[in-house]
């Protein structure tokens, strides 16, 4: 199996996503308004070809974002027939060769039921945050004026699933809708949307948990990359492990991530040598994920705590019960 970094690809019937892709080298993939309209061509034909339906989209000049619903599971089939019918088509317009997108879309599997109105605002703001318009309701290109309207004459742009979330009755629904979209986005999404290092799932714990056990850990055969495997493992460890020290010691999680000069933070320590001993997951990944500067103190942490340990039988005690706490959290 090759190394090469490859997106996780997790599929399964009902599952949304909120998948995107640009140009190459952040060329132009809509030149002229009829190209928009070609993409939309396109993106029926799929929908129509895949029984997908699209919650949500927003056209830029050099990307594109879509909400993605597959009622069969078929997601790569759907994106293999948008990206290489549009290229096909827009490559014979344009008399051009060549890729037009700059690989592999990337689709982020999103647990619908707690963050699909958040990656709707994030999606539809898309213009707001590029500064192409100050008023989202003048940008051509989105799906936001539908839900303004409250209707759409293309059945496969379903716009009624995300309205009730905001009320059983139209009007009321589009007026908390605006309100909602004029409000700021999430800041655990915002956080989400910012690493530079994202991860492929947006959910919370026990979403998380559950796509690990169904989609990775039973997946005897998988073609998935094994590096993207040991990330989703090694992340959703050190969840557990951050929840496990925090409950022990009474902290919020934000202390793990925290140091003072001349004091040592036991809780920190504890957190980042149970993440080497249980995560898998590298030095450097191990120091990210604690705003560790330099991926060496992952090292150097575990090497002082193992020496306190020593000394102090109390602490190598409450070490070795929150790894047994840790190992049983792992489903």
């Amino acid at each position: 199996m090759s190394l090469m970094a490859r997106p996780l690809r997790i599929e399964y019937p009902g599952a949304w996503y909120h998948v995107m892709n640009r140009g190459a080298n952040r060329n132009r993939i809509f030149s002229k308004d009829e190209d928009y309209d070609l993409f939309m061509q396109v993106i029926q034909e799929a929908c129509r070809l895949f029984n997908v339906y699209i919650s949500a989209y927003c056209l830029m000049s050099t990307h594109y974002h879509i909400v993605v619903n597959t009622s069969e599971g078929n997601l790569s089939r759907f994106m293999r027939h948008l990206n290489g019918i549009y290229t096909q088509r827009y490559n014979r317009k344009y008399k051009r060769d060549g890729t037009l997108f700059r690989g592999r879309y990337k689709a982020i599997l999103i647990q619908a039921e707690v963050y699909l109105s958040q990656v709707v605002k994030y999606v539809h703001q898309n213009p707001l945050k590029a500064k192409i318009v100050n008023n989202l309701d003048n940008y051509k290109w989105s799906s936001h004026p539908l839900y303004l309207k409250g209707e759409t004459v293309n059945e496969w742009i379903d716009i009624n699933n995300m309205l009730a979330y905001f009320s059983n009755r139209k009007r009321e629904a589009i007026k908390t809708y605006k309100e909602f979209m004029d409000t700021s986005i999430d800041d655990d999404v915002l956080r989400f949307y910012s690493k530079k290092f994202q991860s492929t799932i947006l959910g919370n714990d026990n979403f998380f948990e559950m796509i690990k056990r169904k989609f990775i850990k039973n997946d005897k055969e998988s073609n998935l990359e094994i590096k993207e495997k040991r990330m989703i493992f090694g992340e959703g460890k050190v969840k557990i492990i951050n929840k496990k020290v925090c409950e022990v010691f009474n902290i919020e999680e934000s202390m793990l991530c925290q140091t003072r000069r001349g004091e040592q933070n036991i809780p920190r320590l504890f957190a980042i040598s149970l993440s080497r001993e249980l995560s898998g997951l590298s030095f450097p990944e191990i120091a990210k994920r604690y705003k560790i500067i330099s991926y060496k103190t992952v090292s150097s942490s575990n090497f002082r705590l193992k020496e306190k340990m020593k000394k102090n039988t109390k602490l190598k005690k409450q070490y070795a019960k929150i790894k047994k706490l840790c190992s049983q959290g792992e489903t």
